[in-house]
């Protein structure tokens, strides 16, 4: 499984960035808009997750970096980041597990809304 998802996306930017905030909170994210203007979209609980690990069920904390930048044709990409230490962590090959079904649905959520609104212009996985 990829640990990044690029979308380029044609068009206003912020436009675009409202659309990704939609398609994120529809997957139960919230969004903190970090100092450097990416994002950090967060879901479930920490403490839960702590303790009892892959067995938090939804409480299970889920969390995606989102980075933005434009590339060489004026064009915004939006990247959706995972980090999988830190899933390792959280729940051993089942929070692994976990994250990876949350970033496929996430980052096709993403795709849906982008490609809804006609503005993706390619994806990229890295």
């Amino acid at each position: 499984m990829s640990s990044s998802y690029d979308c380029f996306i044609a068009g206003d930017h912020e436009a675009a960035k409202h659309l990704i905030a939609g398609a994120l909170n529809s997957q139960g994210f919230t969004v903190e808009v970090q100092p450097d203007n990416n994002w950090l979209a967060k879901r479930g609980n920490l403490t839960t997750t702590v303790f009892v690990g892959a067995l938090a069920g939804d409480d299970f904390q889920v969390t995606f970096g989102v980075q933005f930048f434009v590339d060489d044709q004026g064009q915004l990409v939006a990247r959706l980041d995972k980090n999988v230490a830190v899933g390792f962590f959280k729940g051993g090959v089942w929070g692994l597990s976990k994250i990876d079904r949350a970033f496929a649905e996430t980052a096709g959520a993403v795709y849906a809304a982008l490609t809804g609104a006609g503005v993706l212009t390619n994806t990229l996985e890295g």
